[in-house]
């Protein structure tokens, strides 16, 4: 029996893993799309909220937000990464090759040429489970008009759902 991943565990040391989501809103007219960067000592290195006016399809929405993934993980330099999404569909996709889905073959194009700035790229599923920061951080997209993003210093509330991600408890004392 293989192990399922109940919770996001830190990736091998070197290597960013990058949790990855998207979210649509049929009554708004909005897709989202939800980035967060970890590094192996559990430390958010970067996060980015991506919000679109448009009627989104869901596996195309999480395609683009791999694309978006791998485009921020080139614009920081990192060499040695993960992409991690609950889109099991897409994620065996990207690893098969097998397109047969012409609306969403470009994008998967668009992330089989970004691989290549990448000494190491993978892309794996994952379980809403494991993957509720990304997730949140696109539901919080929908309140922005823009993209957001942080490096360094994060709010509050996304720290505290990358910690439960990772199943850690934090008591707070009055």
């Amino acid at each position: 029996m293989r192990h399922s991943q109940q919770k996001w565990e830190p990736p091998k040391e070197g290597v960013i893993r990058i949790n990855t989501d998207a979210a649509l809103s049929a009554t708004m007219i909005r897709t989202r799309l939800g980035i967060i960067a970890r590094n192996w000592h559990r430390e958010i290195v970067k996060a980015k909220g991506i919000v679109a006016r448009r009627r989104g399809e869901p596996p195309i929405e999480e395609a683009l937000a791999i694309r978006s993934a791998l485009e921020m993980a080139t614009i920081a330099g990192w060499t040695t990464i993960e992409v991690q999404s609950d889109c099991k569909f897409v994620v065996s996709l990207i690893n098969s090759s097998n397109v047969q889905d012409c609306m969403i073959q470009t994008v998967l194009e668009d992330i089989e040429d970004l691989k290549k700035n990448f000494e190491c790229c993978l892309f794996l599923f994952s379980p809403r489970t494991a993957n509720r920061c990304s997730h949140a951080l696109a539901q919080f997209a929908v309140k922005s008009v823009r993209i957001i993003e942080w490096e360094g210093t994060f709010p509050s509330w996304l720290s505290e759902i990358a910690r439960k991600d990772m199943g850690v408890v934090t008591l707070f004392c009055n």
